[in-house]
């Protein structure tokens, strides 16, 4: 009763923004934040304000802040929530910490804010102990948590999950059965097979192992290619590392320069609310070796348009 299956996690933000959110409310995110979530957002009518974070997370006392200026501006009736990724961030690859996790639930709970938790890389998480939704530690029905087949296992099931109170989940189903008359069924069928026979924790087991060992080799080129000109998170699962620049670096010059030598790169402002002098670098979707190679490229190329 309080499980909706979506079309992928991105349907689960269109859903939710369109019942549940009004035109014109404010959605609070890390800063920087997944685009693909905030273009959904502001799709559907919201204002985006961007939420600093250190290498723990979203910092609890930097979303107090940004409440307080919010409500001196529009009020304390206006509409808000937070969407945030606490795990493996995109892009940031950073994963929140337990306290970090209790000091946003506290701060929330104060200031009456929902809280949209997006869970997709949950099962990503390689490192020593696999945190704990913020779900789990919700007792106010606050908290809207979303997951997804796609990271972990395949994009084309197209299976996503909302869990939530069963009022919200019941009110989405219905938005849900007039957009698209409900997931597949065979996608569903086979996901769940997948689980119930077990093949899912045992691939899990070598996916995981496998994005450590790339973790691990992307780790290694940067240092010996970008130490003391630049500095990197060490992410503890998912794909991403966020690498931002000692010195001022225009990302658009060096996307170019970059492209004609055949390496493509995210810079980091089309995921921030303004400039951050990033990029963000996957591991997991290149070799250790063509990491290494394209490092040495972007290296380069940095040198010369610096």
């Amino acid at each position: 009763a309080q499980v909706l299956i979506t079309s992928g996690a991105l349907q689960a933000l269109q859903l939710i923004s369109v019942s549940l959110l009004s035109a014109g409310s404010t959605v609070f995110a890390e800063a920087p934040s997944y685009i693909k979530s905030l273009q959904v957002f502001q799709s559907a009518g919201m204002r985006l304000s961007g939420v600093p974070m250190d290498d723990q997370g979203l910092r609890a006392d930097a979303l107090e802040h940004a409440l307080g200026e919010y409500r001196a501006v529009s009020g304390k009736g206006a509409d808000a929530v937070l969407y945030t990724i606490p795990t493996n961030h995109n892009p940031t690859g950073v994963t929140m910490t337990n306290q970090h996790r209790h000091d946003l639930i506290d701060c929330c709970v104060a200031n009456r804010l929902p809280i949209i938790e997006d869970n997709a890389y949950q099962d990503l998480y390689f490192g020593d102990e696999m945190p704990k939704p913020l779900k789990t530690m919700d007792e106010t029905g606050m908290v809207i948590t979303l997951g997804s087949a796609s990271k972990s296992l395949a994009p084309g099931l197209r299976i996503g999950w909302i869990i939530a109170n069963e009022p919200i989940v019941q009110r989405l189903a219905d938005v849900k059965m007039q957009m698209d008359y409900g997931a597949s069924l065979l996608s569903q069928w086979a996901f769940a097979r997948f689980l119930t026979s077990g093949l899912y924790d045992r691939y899990l087991v070598d996916l995981k192992r496998e994005l450590h060992r790339r973790r691990d080799a992307a780790m290694e080129s940067l240092e010996r290619h970008f130490l003391g000109r630049a500095h990197w998170s060490r992410p503890d699962g998912g794909f991403y590392v966020w690498l931002t620049f000692e010195q001022p670096v225009r990302t658009s010059r060096l996307f170019q320069a970059a492209l004609k030598r055949g390496v493509l790169l995210n810079p980091g402002d089309i995921y921030d609310f303004e400039g951050d002098n990033s990029l963000r670098l996957s591991y997991a979707y290149t070799t250790p070796e063509e990491f290494e190679a394209s490092v040495d490229v972007l290296a380069q190329v940095v040198r010369e348009v610096l």
